[in-house]
């Protein structure tokens, strides 16, 4: 049995960050997923309730922030925090504002927009029972959207939360027109961080040929899953 397993939501971009994670540095890992109404049973895992969380031999470790750093710790080749002082401040800048703010887009696009919700439903339902995913249908729209609400973006019109969004690939575009990474000349967890929230929202949203129009981001995009497969 591998010693890592990765407890995970499936279409969590922040499980799919720690894959990632997992993958650059080449390390065998398994998955156990929580699916439809299994994620009741995070709630034993952690008060909090949240994932991802990693067992990693006898430790366990919980949020994708804190993950990385236990791995660096652990396996710190090939690196994912620059070595020097100002790139690896901007790096930890990069992943705070993509775990922090860049996700709530992702939240929104997925739980704001009926089709995107069509595609994810059965995603979060997966290899469970049929009934399931009328139940996470109907439950997950309204936690989320709730959330979205106390979170600000939620009372924002479509169109201010599209303008929005594009600005900031705008100006992702303009950093990778300079650099080929976010942070510094090699991937770092800028780049893994702000990778995760964007390709969750291509695998359900209907901006997904608006985004990959950025030509410097969809190659970067490309280099990072070269890089690191999922």
């Amino acid at each position: 049995m591998s010693r890592i397993i990765l407890h995970q939501w499936e279409i969590s971009p922040f499980c799919l960050k720690v894959r990632k994670i997992l993958q650059y540095k080449q390390l065998v890992y398994v998955t156990k997923n929580y699916n439809g109404l299994l994620a009741l049973r995070v709630s034993k895992l952690s008060k909090s309730a949240k994932l991802p969380m990693l067992k990693y031999e006898g430790d366990w470790i919980q949020d994708s922030s804190d993950i990385a750093e236990f791995l660096e710790r652990r396996h710190p080749q090939p690196a994912l925090f620059p070595s020097d002082p100002q790139q690896q401040a901007q790096a930890l800048l990069w992943e705070d504002w993509a775990d922090e703010s860049l996700y709530w887009y992702e939240v929104y696009f997925r739980f704001m927009d009926q089709r995107a919700l069509q595609l994810s439903i059965p995603m979060l339902c997966a290899d469970r029972p049929r009934f399931e995913a009328w139940i996470i249908g109907s439950l997950a729209p309204i936690i989320y959207r709730q959330q979205l609400r106390a979170q600000g973006i939620g009372r924002l019109t479509r169109d201010r939360v599209e303008t929005k969004f594009f600005q900031h690939l705008d100006r992702i575009e303009v950093v990778l027109s300079q650099q080929p990474w976010l942070a510094s000349h090699e991937l770092t967890i800028a780049d893994i961080a702000v990778a995760a929230q964007l390709e969750e929202i291509l695998r359900t949203s209907a901006l997904k040929n608006r985004i990959l129009a950025y030509p410097k981001l969809a190659d970067w995009l490309t280099r990072i899953n070269y890089s690191n497969p999922v």
